[in-house]
């Protein structure tokens, strides 16, 4: 009975571990002199959460990538712009690295941040997924879009229109497919043009989607990816082309 009970209990506790998400907030400046509070919502190998430049105090979002201490991520407005390139280390109680502003001969500028607050939240299970999510690096820069429809609890309809930067503007669509959509994620799998394989995360506000298993054969332009960090820029249910 004690070893029946002892089984339970760290099978209760693997489930609610694996529905934690750690939550870190770091007060730092960029440059040594634009001060800003960075909350981080780490997630396995995926971070997500806002910045706040102080001067403003307005929350922009953070979407990215944490590969062991190292962490890459976008700060993306609601319209979808990225405003900023974070490439950074996480070391301790500390994150150093640089920011980057996406303009033409922009230099990269130091990121010097320290953490004030650390906490486990519950991972939210999102209510609707349906919507428009976009990323977009300027007039000149790449570009993409992903429309989603969920249908029901367990599938969603999505669909790709991204492009490369200039001069190119290659391109990776795919048209209106259904997956199977369970715990916030979706995998999109085709052998039509080789193996091609990604996983789609949903986050509150965006999307993160990652190539799985080195499976980059999807039949697009050279170059071109529906890998990226998304923002939902609107709820409303899309209009998929036929």
């Amino acid at each position: 009975m004690k070893k029946n009970l002892t089984f339970i209990f760290l099978l209760i506790s693997t489930l609610s571990f694996s529905q934690a998400v750690t939550q870190k907030i770091f007060d730092g400046n960029i440059n040594g002199k634009i001060p800003i509070t960075l909350t981080l919502n780490l997630d396995g190998g995926t971070v997500f959460g806002n910045v706040i430049y102080k001067k403003k105090g307005i929350p922009i979002s953070v979407i990215g990538s944490q590969s062991k201490n190292t962490l890459f991520f976008h700060e993306l407005m609601p319209d979808g712009q990225v405003t900023g390139i974070y490439s950074a280390e996480l070391k301790g109680d500390k994150i150093t690295g640089t920011w980057n502003a996406i303009k033409v001969n922009a230099k990269d500028l130091s990121l010097s941040l320290s953490k004030t607050q650390e906490q486990i939240i519950p991972r939210k299970s999102l209510k609707s997924v349906t919507g428009t999510y976009r990323y977009s690096f300027g007039e000149n820069g790449g570009a993409g879009e992903m429309l989603v429809q969920q249908i029901g609890n367990d599938k969603i309809a999505i669909s790709f229109n991204n492009v490369t930067s200039a001069p190119a503007y290659n391109m990776a669509s795919i048209g209106r497919t259904i997956l199977k959509y369970t715990n916030n994620q979706a995998i999109y799998s085709n052998q039509e043009f080789g193996k091609c394989k990604f996983k789609i995360t949903f986050l509150e506000n965006g999307a993160k989607v990652d190539f799985m298993e080195d499976a980059y054969d999807c039949g697009f332009g050279h170059n071109a990816s529906t890998e990226g960090n998304y923002i939902r820029v609107n709820s409303s249910l899309p209009k998929f082309e036929e």
